[in-house]
């Protein structure tokens, strides 16, 4: 059997979108035959959230997931993460109000995410609702409406009646057959991140979109560097589910970190490889960091270590701390990450760390006793902490005398050569003029012509009024020794500068 023929027809993902007030919640109301506005303040749904329902459509039950964005602007980044999750989008427009500043947010963000949508213009059941100036105002803003003209199918509705719904849900479909969306079942599944929050009793809870795959009981879900193990899985009604797969929304409790909305998840076998899953994560985030080199700096000095923490969401909190530290020239990078006690095989990793061995910092968790020995064979820095921000201090500590010291050029002042005197074998002797800061006596010199370097020397000797002096400030005229072995010209720039070690 070819890898086409498991793939069975997959529900639509659909966002629903708009004007706050012009009625998305109702129709999601009405569809779903349960009253969820009148527990929302104000009536605006203040979170994202996911409903899976069914239509009859040609004589079938059809299953639609519909994703339900909030309206108002403050929400403007989490709509736009629905819409990018969706397949299809359903834009709803008042017939009594017209396109409005949040209506275009939307068109917006459908159109970013490249998307085709159905036009909902709801409320026609109002005394004043206009059809055609509604219309006209979609036209527009190059909304293009089917049997106008265009091809952007749309109904006319009151989700407060029921009036036209059907007939939205039937073009809902239609679209969805011409998209031909396919998914396989049989793989672990993955999907999005629709929302995520804490429960003060259960815990941290996601709702996800499946949008391949199957989700069963005993598997572990991995949301960037979040983890859950399928234990508590529930659908919208609350439901609890042994097993979920493509396009069903799903409520799943117990993730160790607050995922972040718009991830992807992927779904594994065991909690181990769920694990192993998030540390790879992990690396990924900090190598991504540490290649963000500032230019002109050259290569930063990278202190490698090994963190090993009682649970996913004290190495996310590590990560993200450790990403802070070292600057353009220094940074540390985690090498190898777990959950449980530092190990034997820590140590072997530690060892076999360039440029130097890693450190091995534990965080809640203890040290075997083989790897308590391989470290004091071989010297190698195991550290204990129960503080992240103690752990923090110590790693800059451990940074800033690990790193080799740097030599950087500091500027003192600019000269224009007037005249030469004499050109000795190792001794130029010229005369000039300070054009910025200062020539100061023992300096280094960059001597450029051009533009151009033509090499290096080092002030002798100075003198300004007939004396000998230690320096020369700007706008002041002097003579100078200078040791180098080329020869300077008149017209030729010098550079006054120091090197210093840090």
């Amino acid at each position: 059997m070819n890898a086409t023929s498991l793939k069975l027809e997959r529900p639509p993902i659909v966002v629903v979108m708009g004007h706050v007030d012009h009625g998305k919640s109702t129709l999601l109301d009405y569809i779903r035959k349960t009253n969820v506005v009148a527990g929302e303040a104000g009536g605006i749904t203040q979170h994202v959230a996911a409903y899976e329902v069914t239509h009859e459509y040609e004589g079938q039950e059809k299953r639609i997931t519909f994703i339900d964005t909030p309206g108002h602007a403050a929400f403007q980044a989490i709509r736009a993460r629905g819409a990018n999750v969706a397949d299809i989008a359903i834009l709803v427009v008042a017939a009594d109000d017209g396109v409005k500043a949040q209506t275009l947010e939307a068109l917006a963000a459908i159109r970013e995410s490249n998307i085709p949508f159905v036009v909902a213009i709801n409320k026609i059941d109002k005394p004043n609702a206009d059809l055609v100036r509604t219309q006209g105002s979609l036209l527009e803003q190059h909304v293009f409406l089917e049997k106008m003209g265009g091809d952007v199918p749309w109904a006319a509705i009151s989700a407060k009646t029921g009036q036209g719904v059907p007939e939205l849900l039937n073009l809902v479909l239609i679209v969805s057959e011409f998209l031909e969306l396919r998914a396989d079942a049989t793989p672990p599944a993955q999907g999005f991140v629709i929302e995520a929050h804490r429960d003060p009793k259960r815990g941290i809870a996601a709702t996800l979109i499946i949008t391949s795959g199957t989700l069963k009981s005993g598997m572990a879900v991995q949301a960037g560097c979040a983890l859950a193990p399928v234990r508590i899985m529930e659908d919208h009604l609350g439901k609890t589910l042994r097993e979920a797969t493509f396009s069903t929304p799903v409520s799943l409790v117990g993730f160790d970190s607050l995922p972040d909305v718009g991830l992807t998840f992927h779904t594994y076998k065991t909690k181990k490889l769920a694990e192993e899953a998030c540390h790879l994560e992990i690396l990924k985030q900090q190598a991504a960091r540490d290649a963000q080199t500032p230019e002109g700096f050259g290569e930063r000095f990278v202190m490698p270590i090994i963190v090993r923490a009682d649970a996913s969401g004290s190495l996310e909190a590590i990560t993200h701390e450790v990403a802070k530290l070292g600057d353009e020239f220094t940074a540390i990078r985690i090498i190898q990450a777990g959950i449980g006690n530092i190990s034997e095989n820590d140590t072997k990793t530690a060892l076999a760390a360039t440029p130097i061995p890693a450190t091995i910092i534990g965080f809640h968790v203890g040290t075997d006793a083989t790897a308590r020995e391989a470290a004091r064979q071989h010297d190698l820095t195991i550290e204990h902490f129960d503080i992240i921000y103690k752990l923090t201090e110590r790693l800059e500590e451990l940074l800033a005398t690990s790193a080799p010291k740097r030599k950087i050029e500091e500027m003192k002042g600019r000269a224009k050569v007037l005249k030469m005197f004499s050109s000795r074998r190792l001794e130029q002797t010229l005369g000039g003029k300070v054009t910025e800061g200062r020539m100061e006596k023992g300096s280094l010199v960059r001597i450029t012509r051009r533009k151009e370097e033509i090499g290096v020397g080092t002030i002798e000797s100075l003198q300004a009024h007939k004396s000998h002096v230690e320096r020369v400030e700007n706008g002041g005229e002097f003579g100078t020794v200078i040791s180098a072995d080329f020869d300077i010209l008149e017209g030729d720039m010098l550079e006054c500068f120091t090197i210093k070690t840090v």
